[in-house]
C-alpha cells in the first residue's frame, strides 16, 4: 500500500485557478505552481521557495482563492518533509478558506489532501469524513472535478483496505477504473487505483492478477514527465519487490527494493524508504541474515513511531518480536509484542492482533507459562476464524470476474447497438415497412400505457403501506405519552402506605387496565412492523424450557382465582437452544392468556412443552365452548371475533401466527365444538435454522463512548442554586404534563432546569452546563437527536450524560439513540423508579471517575479513555498549567481566559473531571507539583512554595498539611528515607 506518493496527485491539474479580476496574480501563481510541481518530490526545499513567492503575490492583493491554493501547496510541502501537524493545519486552513469563498473545487482538493494525511495517522473515521466533505464539494463535471472525484474514491478505498474492509475497498478502486473507461483519467490518478488493486490481489496470493495491475500502473506512470515518472515508478517497484518476495524470488526482490530505497533516501523521502525497509527486513530474514533484518526492522519502526504511523509501527514491532523469538531472546520478544499491542489499540487491525496472539503464545510456551499460552492461542484462532480470508478472497475474485465480464458485455452491447442502428436506417428507407412500423408503434404505446398504469398502481400501494406504517408509529407516540402520565401517578399512589385498601384496589384495577392498553398498543406496532418487514429475529442462546416454565408459572395465581385446573408438563433440560426470547414470550403469553380468558370456572387447562429433534413442541389445551369449522378457518385473521359479544380485539392470535412464522415455525388449532380447544406450536431451535444476520452478537456491548465524572457544586451559579449542593438536572420535554411529572419526581434531590424544545435545551445546556440531561426525542423546533449530537460535539458540554426518552419502541430505535451519543435510552411509558436508578447510576459512575482524574499530577489526555473533544480540552488545560502554574499571579480569571471559557463554564467543566472547583483545582495542581519537587529535587524547602506559584510560605505550608497530613519538611524526610 502506498502512502507518500498519492497526496500530491492534484497539483499537476491546478491550471485554471483565479478569476477574471485577478488574471495577473493568477498567471504569476500558476507559473510558480509549475515550479512547485517540478521540485516537490526530488527537491522539496526548492519547491518551498516558489510556494513562498506564490503566497506573497496572493497575500499582497488579498487574493483569497490564491491564498487558499498556496496554503494547499504549503500543506503538500510539509507532508513531503514529514511535518505532519503543519501539513494538517494548512490542509484544514485551505479547506476552510475555500468554503468561505464558495470555491468548491479548492475545498474538495484540500479535503482530499487532509483525508490522505489522516489515514496515514490511522485516524480512519476522521479521514473518511474528510473524503466525504471532498465529494460533497464536487458539483461539476469538468476535468478537474472528475479527476478529484476519482482520486477521492482511491483515498476511500485505501482507508477501507487499511481496516481490512477489502470488499468495500475493491469496490472504490474498480469504480475509478470504470470512470477511466468512460473518460480517460490523468495517468497518475488511474495508476494509483491500479496499484491498490494490485496490492489487494497480492494480499490473497493471486500473483498473476497482482502483477498485471502493477504493470498497468507502470504503463500509466511512464506517460508522466521524466522526474515524476521516476518517482512514481519507484513507488510501484516497491510493490513489485513485495510480489517477488512472496514468489520466493528473493534475489530479484532484494535488488529492486535496495535500488528503490537508495532513490528515496537520496531525495529524503523517509516514508517510502521505511516502507521498503520493512520488506527488506523480511527478505534478509528469509536469507538467514538475522542482524541485517533486525537493523531494517528497527530503523523502520523508529521512523513510523516518531511520526505516529501506528499501523506501520505495529507491523515492525511484530516482526521484531518474531525475530527476538527466533534468537531465543524471550524477554525482548515479550517487550516488542507489548509495544505492538499498544500501537495497534488505536487501529485494531485484526491481522496484527492475530499474529501478535500467536507470537505471545509461542513466547509463553517457552517460558513454561502454559495457561497464558493457551489463552493467547485461543485468541489467535478466534480472530483467524473470524477473518475468513479464503472466503473473502473467493468473493474478491468473483467480483473481479464479474466486473471484467460486465465490461465485455458493455462493449458487445455497444457494437450490437451500432449494427442495429445501421440496419434500422436501411429499413427506414423502405416504404413497405411504414405500415408495420405504425402497427408496432401503436402496440408499443399500448404496452407502455399498460406498464405505466401498473407502475402507478404499485407506487400507490407502496405509498399506502408506508402511510399505514407511519400512522402506527405516530399514533404510538400519542398513546404512550398519555400512558406515561397515567401509569406514573398510579404507581406512586399504590406505593403510598397511607392509602386505604379500598382506594388501593381501585388503583390496582386502573394499573391493570393501563397495562392492558399498553399491551394492545405494542401488539398493533408489532403487526405494523411485520407488514413493513421491519420486525427482525434476534436469535440468542439460552435455556428455553426455563423461560417457558417461568412464563407458565406466572398464570397459576390467575387459574386459582378462577378455580381452573391448571396442569403444566414442561420437560426439564440442561442443554441450551437458539431462539428469539421476545417472540417466544409473546407467543406463550398470548396463547395462555387466551386460554385463561375463555376457560369457564371449574374448567381445565393443560400446557405441554417438549423438545424433539431440535424442535420445540408446545401444546395448550383448554375446555370451553370450542370453535366451529368455519371459525377455525378464520381464527388467525386480524380483528376476527367468533362472537361480537366476546371481549377482546382479535389481535393476539393474528400476532402469534405471524411471530411463529417469523421464527420459521408452524401453528395449528384443533377443536371440538362446545368441548375444548387445542393450539399446537412447532418452533425450530437449532443454530442452522437461522440466517447469520438474525443472531445477536453476544460480545457487542452498546455503551456510550466514554464516561466522565459528575460536578457536585458550582462556584458561579444563579441565585436559585447558590446555596445548594445538589446536582443540576436539565429536563427537555415538549409535553407540559410529562415535563411537570419529571420535575416533581426529581426536584427533592436535584436542582431542576426545564426546556420545552431541543433548541431551548441546547441554549440552556451551553449557558448553565448541567450535571445530567433527560430529553424526549420527538419535539418541535429541534428534536432530541439534534440536541444530543450538538451537545456531544461541543467542548463545553460533551461530558454531560444524556438519557433519551421516546415513544418509539424496538432495538433499532434504541441502537440509534445510543449511536448518536446518548448515555442511556428509555421507552415510554417508563417507570419512575427505573429512570431515577439510571440517573443515579450515571452520577455514581462520574463520581468514581473524578478520583482518577484528580490523582493526576498534570492531566495526561492520552492516558484517559475519552473523546477527541475532551482530549482537546485537557490538552489546553495541560498547556496552560505547564506555562502558567508556577506564576503566583495565575488565578481562575486568567485560567478561564486561557482556555476560552467563562469562569462558570470552566468551573463546571473542571468540577466534572476532578470534583474540585476551578480555584481548588489550581491549588491542588500546585500542591501536587510541590510534592513532586520535594520527592525528586534538592531545592530548598522554603523555596518550594514560591517555585510552584504560592506567594506566601505560611499559606503554602498550611495548604500542604491540610492535603498530605504532614508539613513539607516531614514529607521530604519521609520520602528521603524511603
Amino acid at each position: 500500500m502506498k502512502f507518500a506518493s498519492f497526496p500530491f496527485l492534484f497539483l499537476v491539474c491546478f491550471c485554471s485557478w483565479g478569476q477574471n479580476d485577478k488574471k495577473i496574480d493568477s498567471a504569476v501563481i500558476a507559473k510558480y505552481k509549475t515550479k512547485v510541481i517540478q521540485y516537490i518530490n526530488p527537491k522539496p526545499d526548492s519547491a518551498l521557495y516558489y510556494i513562498k513567492k506564490s503566497f506573497k503575490v496572493a497575500q499582497k492583493s488579498n487574493y483569497q482563492k490564491g491564498i487558499a491554493d498556496t496554503e494547499y501547496l504549503y500543506a503538500q510541502y510539509f507532508r513531503r518533509t514529514q511535518q505532519t501537524d503543519s501539513a494538517l493545519y494548512y490542509f484544514q486552513s485551505s479547506a476552510r478558506r475555500s468554503e468561505n469563498e464558495k470555491y468548491n473545487i479548492g475545498a474538495a482538493i484540500a479535503y482530499n489532501g487532509l483525508c490522505r494525511n489522516l489515514y496515514l495517522l490511522s485516524k480512519f473515521k476522521d479521514a473518511e469524513f474528510a473524503c466525504d466533505k471532498a465529494l460533497l464539494n464536487i458539483n461539476n463535471e469538468d476535468e478537474l472535478s472528475y479527476m478529484t472525484k476519482a482520486d477521492t474514491y482511491t483515498a476511500l478505498g485505501t482507508i477501507y483496505k487499511q481496516q481490512d474492509f477489502i470488499k468495500k475497498a475493491q469496490m472504490y478502486f474498480l469504480k475509478v477504473d470504470s470512470m477511466h473507461i468512460k473518460k480517460s483519467l490523468r495517468p497518475d490518478v488511474i495508476a494509483a487505483a491500479y496499484q491498490n488493486l494490485g496490492n489487494i490481489y497480492l494480499g490473497f496470493d493471486d500473483f498473476n492478477l497482482a502483477e498485471s495491475y502493477y504493470v498497468k500502473a507502470n504503463n500509466q506512470f511512464e506517460k508522466l514527465p521524466a522526474a515524476a515518472a521516476e518517482y512514481y515508478m519507484s513507488t510501484n517497484n516497491v510493490e513489485l519487490g513485495k510480489l517477488y518476495f512472496k514468489q520466493q524470488k528473493l534475489n530479484l526482490a532484494d535488488s529492486i527494493l535496495t535500488q528503490s530505497q537508495k532513490f528515496f533516501f537520496k531525495i529524503k523521502d523517509l516514508s517510502n524508504a521505511s516502507e521498503i525497509g520493512t520488506t527488506l527486513g523480511l527478505i534478509k530474514l528469509k536469507k538467514n541474515k538475522i542482524e541485517e533484518a533486525e537493523t531494517h526492522f528497527t530503523e523502520s519502526f523508529e521512523f513510523y513511531k516518531e511520526f505516529k504511523f501506528n499501523l506501520q509501527a505495529a507491523t515492525n514491532a511484530l516482526e521484531l518480536a518474531k525475530l527476538s523469538l527466533l534468537k531465543n531472546s524471550l524477554q525482548k520478544a515479550l517487550s516488542w509484542s507489548q509495544v505492538g499491542i499498544q500501537l495497534n489499540k488505536s487501529i485494531n487491525n485484526s491481522i496484527i492482533n492475530k499474529d501478535l496472539a500467536f507470537v505471545l503464545a509461542d513466547i509463553y510456551i517457552q517460558l513454561g507459562e502454559h495457561e497464558k499460552a493457551n489463552n493467547f492461542n485461543e485468541i489467535g484462532y478466534k480472530i483467524k476464524d473470524s477473518l475468513s480470508q479464503i472466503q473473502i478472497a473467493e468473493t474478491i475474485k468473483e467480483i473481479e470476474g464479474k466486473y471484467q465480464t460486465e465490461q465485455r458485455d458493455e462493449e458487445i452491447k455497444s457494437l450490437k447497438a451500432e449494427n442495429e442502428l445501421a440496419q434500422q436506417q436501411k429499413k427506414n428507407q423502405r416504404n413497405l415497412l411504414v405500415a408495420g412500423l405504425g402497427f408496432t408503434t401503436l402496440a408499443g404505446i399500448f404496452l407502455f400505457l399498460l406498464f405505466r398504469n401498473r407502475q402507478k398502481t404499485n407506487k400507490k400501494l407502496k405509498e399506502l403501506d408506508t402511510a399505514k406504517s407511519n400512522f402506527f408509529a405516530n399514533i404510538s407516540h400519542e398513546f404512550r405519552t398519555p400512558l406515561t402520565l397515567i401509569l406514573n401517578p398510579i404507581d406512586a399512589a399504590i406505593a403510598d402506605p397511607s392509602l386505604s385498601d379500598n382506594k388501593r384496589e381501585q388503583f390496582i384495577v386502573a394499573k391493570r387496565n393501563s397495562d392492558r392498553l399498553l399491551s394492545l398498543v405494542n401488539q398493533l406496532l408489532d403487526l405494523s412492523k411485520i407488514d413493513a418487514g421491519q420486525l427482525k429475529l434476534h436469535i440468542q442462546k439460552g435455556n428455553i424450557q426455563n423461560i417457558i416454565s417461568g412464563l407458565a408459572e406466572s398464570f397459576k395465581y390467575s387459574a386459582e382465582q378462577h378455580n381452573i385446573s391448571y396442569k403444566l408438563n414442561i420437560e426439564k433440560r440442561k442443554e441450551e437452544s437458539w431462539f428469539d426470547k421476545d417472540a417466544l414470550e409473546k407467543i406463550v403469553v398470548n396463547l395462555l392468556s387466551n386460554a385463561m380468558k375463555y376457560t369457564p370456572k371449574d374448567g381445565d387447562i393443560t400446557f405441554n412443552s417438549v423438545i424433539k429433534n431440535n424442535t420445540l413442541l408446545l401444546r395448550i389445551k383448554n375446555t370451553g365452548v370450542g370453535f366451529t369449522k368455519s371459525e377455525l378457518e378464520n381464527i388467525f385473521m386480524r380483528f376476527y371475533q367468533t362472537d361480537a359479544q366476546n371481549e377482546g380485539t382479535g389481535i393476539g392470535l393474528a400476532l402469534v401466527k405471524e411471530l411463529v412464522e417469523l421464527h420459521k415455525g408452524t401453528i395449528n388449532v384443533d377443536s371440538e365444538s362446545k368441548e375444548w380447544v387445542c393450539f399446537s406450536v412447532s418452533l425450530p431451535i437449532d443454530e442452522n435454522s437461522f440466517k447469520d444476520e438474525e443472531f445477536i452478537n453476544a460480545t457487542a456491548n452498546i455503551t456510550s463512548s466514554y464516561k466522565v465524572p459528575l460536578m457536585e457544586e458550582s462556584e458561579v451559579t444563579d441565585d436559585e442554586f447558590e446555596a445548594s449542593h445538589k446536582p443540576i438536572l436539565l429536563i427537555v420535554e415538549d409535553n407540559n404534563d410529562v415535563r411537570s411529572l419529571l420535575k416533581q419526581n426529581f426536584e427533592s434531590d436535584y436542582n431542576i432546569l426545564t426546556a420545552e424544545n431541543g433548541q431551548i435545551g441546547i441554549d440552556l445546556a451551553i449557558e448553565r452546563v448541567p450535571d445530567i440531561i433527560i430529553s424526549d426525542i420527538m419535539m418541535p423546533v429541534k428534536d432530541g437527536v439534534f440536541l444530543t449530537k450538538t451537545l456531544k460535539n461541543n467542548e463545553l458540554t460533551s461530558h454531560i450524560p444524556i438519557i433519551l426518552l421516546t415513544a418509539k419502541a424496538g432495538d433499532k430505535n434504541e441502537l440509534e439513540g445510543i449511536e448518536i451519543g446518548a448515555d442511556d435510552y428509555l421507552t415510554k411509558p417508563f417507570s419512575s423508579k427505573i429512570l431515577k436508578a439510571k440517573v443515579s447510576n450515571l452520577i455514581a459512575i462520574r463520581h468514581k471517575l473524578q478520583s482518577r482524574y484528580s490523582q493526576e499530577i498534570v492531566l495526561t489526555p492520552k492516558d484517559i479513555a475519552i473523546t477527541n473533544l475532551e482530549e482537546q480540552f485537557l490538552n489546553k488545560v495541560q498547556q496552560v498549567l505547564e506555562t502558567k502554574l508556577i506564576e503566583s499571579s495565575f488565578n481562575v480569571e486568567n485560567f478561564s481566559k486561557a482556555v476560552g471559557m467563562s469562569r462558570m463554564q470552566l468551573h463546571r467543566k473542571i468540577k466534572a473531571l476532578t470534583g474540585l472547583s476551578a480555584s481548588e483545582f489550581v491549588r491542588s495542581q500546585r500542591l501536587k507539583l510541590a510534592a513532586q519537587l520535594l520527592k525528586t529535587s534538592d531545592i530548598n524547602i522554603s523555596q518550594v512554595g514560591y517555585s510552584v506559584g504560592f506567594n506566601d510560605h505560611s499559606y503554602f505550608a498550611k495548604c500542604f498539611k491540610d492535603t498530605y497530613k504532614c508539613t513539607p519538611t516531614e514529607y521530604a524526610k519521609k520520602h528521603e528515607s524511603s
